[in-house]
């Protein structure tokens, strides 16, 4: 056909006259929608429970647990991360891991595409395996309320962190009764609940 349909030429006549409907983009703001998810970004709040990281679809966030320092460092690798959310949706404490509005996550350096987290571990006083982190056992006494005290490993923490506890060096033998007052695993816990029944 020689001639444009009378539609096609309607429509390029409208748009001399009206707005573009292209942004400015990167020459001008963008315009971002409240409900977009950009790169997940861990918050003051996060306890460092690692559910995130088991629950990650791309394993994008890694854990590394350093007992020697006591330090347990969550790591966000936004170059491997699908921006899915589900890191937030997870999180324990509804408030940890924050999608924020940032898309533009392009550079030249693997180390400058990711985001740290570190919190401090507890450890079992008898045998020195992980329990959990300083954090998350404080936020779940915090979640617990009054009834924190019926648990000793929390009352033991909460008073330690109080400076009203001072760290026993003494050796733990778990067959006394005033071994359930220091931090222990719960394999410990057991083999002294075990012994004071006997």
């Amino acid at each position: 056909m020689k001639y444009p349909k009378l539609r096609e030429l309607k429509e390029a006549i409208r748009s001399l006259f009206s707005k573009p409907a292209t942004t400015k983009y990167p020459f001008g703001e963008a315009e971002i929608h409240p409900r977009f998810k950009g790169k997940p970004m861990p918050q003051e709040t996060c306890i460092g429970c690692g559910a995130c990281v088991n629950w990650c679809p791309a394993d994008a966030i890694e854990l590394i647990d350093d007992v020697k320092n006591k330090k347990r460092t969550l790591i966000w690798h936004y170059d491997r991360c699908i921006m899915c959310g589900e890191c937030e949706r997870i999180c324990t404490t509804e408030d940890g891991v924050k999608m924020v509005p940032d898309f533009a996550l392009a550079g030249f350096k693997r180390e400058n595409l990711c985001e740290k987290k570190e919190c401090e571990l507890v450890l079992c006083e008898n045998c020195g395996e992980i329990i959990a982190t300083k954090e998350q056992i404080l936020w779940c006494g915090e979640k617990v309320g009054e009834k924190q005290t019926a648990n000793l490993g929390f009352l033991n923490l909460k008073l330690k962190e109080l400076g009203i506890v001072e760290d026993t060096k003494r050796k733990i033998k778990l067959d006394r009764r005033d071994d359930l007052f220091v931090l222990l695993c719960p394999k410990c816990r057991h083999q002294v609940i075990i012994n004071d029944s006997l």
